[in-house]
């Protein structure tokens, strides 16, 4: 008989079947193909900045000339990239760049639109100046040995910056976890070219799992199709065991008679039960979730609208913690637009909807028709929503994910 789990229980069991992380080191100064995520502390071996440094262009003064009146000579000229050619002493000054080094003996920077220049060769201070003014200090921004970035930090052009200048050359990321994806059915049709005949629909789901896989920073390293024969799918998934960390099947995981994903898992792995076979969630609650010859296998439905949610709410977690990312399922809460009344029955429920900002307010709207037969307003959907109670009151909190970027309209 097949164990039904609870969502819970199937999400814990999934993070647990996730496929070991790799790593691998990428140089910082090279062009960013991904974005992946740091797997070791990174300490900056130099102080940032590494020098005392102008922030304004203008004139370096030494502390007994904050507060005069006085002629003051000039004695340097610094540009940014060169070296003080002398120490300041009281009643002189250094010409200064932004981004140059000061000279010794420098307390602050007057702007040069707070002198008076006599001639090439003196100025005159005409307000008084703090000390520290215009200066960083070496060592402001990070010093030496600090940890300027914690293992999981994206490594994208914003992280890059800050290591580059950090005199950093690699860095250790998590490395693309690899994922093969099979869709089974008899009734599905690859290619737009070849019509249609009565019964077969066109394959849909591998796209948006292609494309999220992806996005997430795996590697998609294959696209099948197969007929629902369970010899066929046998041979499909073990063609890829050990090669890949992740098979995502969707198709043939519920009971029916053609419904040959189950067996072939369970044959596969050699066990009379799988880890998770059923869920009490809807949409997508056959869902198949196993470990074999050193690749997690994740059996969908071959529901495009319920795959979408099932892989939203458990696949995509596991291949998350093996590239690094933080474990958050539901990392976010919006507050409902509108009330809700679902039938009461023990599954969770995931519904899709549209989340925006409403002023500071994160806002979800459920969409209307909810039936998996509705595939067409996935294009509208950029979050999924979590209901564990039947009725719900516009402005209640739900948690909440978001299933693309809410800064895509």
């Amino acid at each position: 008989m097949t164990h039904v789990s609870t969502y819970d229980e199937a999400l814990e069991t999934v993070i647990a079947l996730a496929a070991p992380c790799a790593v691998t080191d990428v140089d910082v100064w090279a062009s960013l193909d991904r974005h992946a995520r740091i797997a070791e502390a990174v300490r900056t071996g130099i102080d940032l900045p590494p020098f005392h440094r102008s922030m304004m262009d203008g004139y370096a003064v030494h502390q007994a000339d904050l507060d005069t009146q006085a002629p003051l000579a000039i004695v340097d000229d610094i540009r940014a990239g060169e070296s003080p050619r002398c120490d300041l002493s009281p009643g002189k000054v250094a010409k200064v760049r932004t981004g140059a080094p000061v000279p010794n003996g420098a307390a602050a920077v007057v702007r040069q639109e707070w002198v008076d220049v006599i001639d090439d060769k003196a100025i005159r201070i005409v307000r008084p100046v703090r000390d520290g003014e215009s200066i960083q200090p070496a060592g402001e921004d990070a010093k030496a040995g600090h940890v300027i970035l914690e293992p999981g930090s994206v490594l994208d052009p914003q992280t890059q910056t800050i290591l580059r200048a950090a005199g950093i050359g690699q860095v250790r990321v998590y490395k693309p976890c690899r994922v093969a994806i099979i869709a089974t059915g008899s009734e599905l049709v690859s290619s737009v070219n070849t019509p249609l005949q009565r019964g077969q629909i066109y394959a849909a789901s591998d796209a948006f799992l292609a494309g999220a896989v992806r996005d997430a920073g795996a590697t998609v390293t294959d696209i099948a199709f197969i007929q629902d024969d369970l010899r066929s799918i046998e041979q499909a998934i073990t063609a890829h065991l050990g090669a890949v960390d992740y098979i995502l099947l969707t198709g043939g995981a519920s009971v029916g008679d053609t419904d040959f994903v189950k067996a072939a898992v369970r044959n596969i792995a050699g066990v009379d039960q799988l880890p998770v076979e059923r869920v009490w969630m809807r949409p997508g609650s056959p869902f198949i979730a196993a470990r074999a010859h050193g690749t997690t296998i994740f059996g969908m439905s071959g529901n495009p609208a319920a795959c979408f949610v099932q892989f939203h709410v458990l696949a995509l977690h596991a291949i998350r913690r093996t590239l690094g990312h933080p474990s958050d399922t539901f990392p976010l809460s919006a507050i409902l637009s509108r009330d809700l009344a679902i039938k009461p029955v023990k599954h969770v429920r995931f519904h899709r909807g549209r989340a925006r900002l409403d002023g500071t307010t994160l806002v979800v709207e459920p969409q209307l028709n909810q039936s998996s037969g509705i595939l067409s307003g996935l294009s509208s959907v950029n979050a999924i929503i979590r209901l564990d109670q039947s009725t719900y009151q516009k402005g209640e909190t739900v948690p909440l994910l978001f299933t693309r970027n809410p800064l895509v309209d």
